[in-house]
């Protein structure tokens, strides 16, 4: 699954300007911290969105996903090893909490693999503690219906981040590789609107696709049915190492900037809380695999560090002092720059073991080891 940037102010409905006043109300700890962001950043601090990979557990197996080599069944039947790193537990998620809290970071992403497939979900959203963090958790919509809608809301879930790849009913189906997936997904649109929670769309940009009506179609969906809109660029890991006519190009991704003038549309590169990081690798999102490893997007597989043996501090420090990640550039790293991708290609190929330890890709020369 992808994760998210918030929604833009200046595109924020009355609707939804409401909510975060409710919010306010209902949790003044995490609102305050989400309200802090701005001074952070205008300080030179960071606040990154947490991805928590906890699971790879699914019941799709997605074209293009870009979680697909942490998935256990590679392991069991390409490689025939068995993954020497501990899986986290409740126990180091509480940690985790603590430590991102202590920094004044304010928000989490539940993701995976199908986060609605775990069966410790409640345990997973208690031990990251909604009064302290905005919680949001990815969804493909399969079980989300009118009653686990409802049921997220209670434990504190604040936000659904749901997949929707088509406006047309067949290709989203083909591209899930899971019929019937499309009429689930617009039953759990409604779902989660009626349950109050908050609601962003989610879908990955491929190489023509933003010339296309079903993708004019659905900018227009989304921005009438009140709701953002997240268009993930298509990025040369995960599945998509096997379908490079997936990675779009310049035009691609200008028409798509011409469109968020007009559509409730965003990207990972759009300007959020009225500053543009430009790519957002660490200042403005981390994973945290299921392993403890953190690596700087979703979509580079080389780790930052172990959370067991380095502080989450100084994990981001690491993170921001590298050349690659920590200077503003305004292309996605892994997206648009052929030298990393290159290099990330050759580094990660045949690797049993993602991401690629602290040391073996990433290391504290400040550049990638040879």
């Amino acid at each position: 699954m992808i994760s998210i940037v918030e929604t833009p102010d200046s595109k924020l409905t009355p609707a939804e300007r409401a909510k975060r006043e409710g919010l306010r109300v209902r949790k003044p700890y995490v609102a305050a911290k989400l309200a802090a962001i701005s001074a952070m950043e205008e300080r030179g601090d960071i606040s990154p969105i947490i991805r928590l990979e906890k699971s790879y557990l699914c019941n799709f197996q997605c074209t293009h996903c870009s979680a697909e080599y942490y998935m256990d069944r590679h392991k069991e039947k390409v490689f025939k090893i068995e993954d020497a790193r501990r899986k986290i537990d409740l126990a180091d998620i509480r940690e985790l909490s603590r430590q991102a809290d202590e920094l004044g970071l304010a928000r989490f992403v539940i993701t995976g693999g199908e986060p609605l497939v775990m069966k410790d979900f409640d345990e997973v959203v208690a031990a990251i503690d909604p009064e302290k963090h905005y919680i949001i958790t990815d969804t493909n919509g399969w079980f989300l219906d009118d009653k686990e809608a409802q049921h997220l809301k209670s434990i504190g879930v604040e936000k659904v981040q749901l997949s929707l790849d088509s406006f047309i009913e067949q290709d989203h189906d083909n591209f899930r590789n899971k019929p019937g997936s499309y009429k689930r997904v617009m039953r759990a649109i409604d779902a989660s609107l009626d349950a109050g929670l908050n609601l962003l769309l989610s879908t990955v940009l491929v190489k023509g696709r933003a010339k296309t009506q079903e993708f004019l179609d659905l900018c227009r969906y989304a921005t009438e049915k009140g709701v953002g809109l997240y268009v993930s660029y298509a990025k040369p890991t995960g599945s998509c190492t096997d379908h490079p006519e997936f990675v779009i190009d310049k035009e691609d991704a200008d028409i798509l900037r011409e469109l968020e003038k007009d559509y409730n549309v965003f990207t990972h590169m759009t300007p959020t809380y009225g500053s543009f990081k430009g790519c957002i690798t660490v200042k403005g999102i981390i994973t945290v695999t299921s392993t403890f490893e953190v690596t700087p997007c979703p979509y580079i597989d080389f780790s930052l560090g172990n959370l067991r043996e380095t502080p989450l501090k100084e994990v981001l420090a690491r993170g921001m002092r590298n050349p690659w990640l920590g200077p503003y550039r305004p292309d996605c790293l892994i997206g648009e720059d052929p030298k990393f991708i290159k290099i990330h290609m050759e580094k990660t190929k045949g690797v049993t073991q993602l991401p690629v330890p602290w040391g073996q890709g990433f290391s504290d020369a400040d550049t990638l080891c040879d």
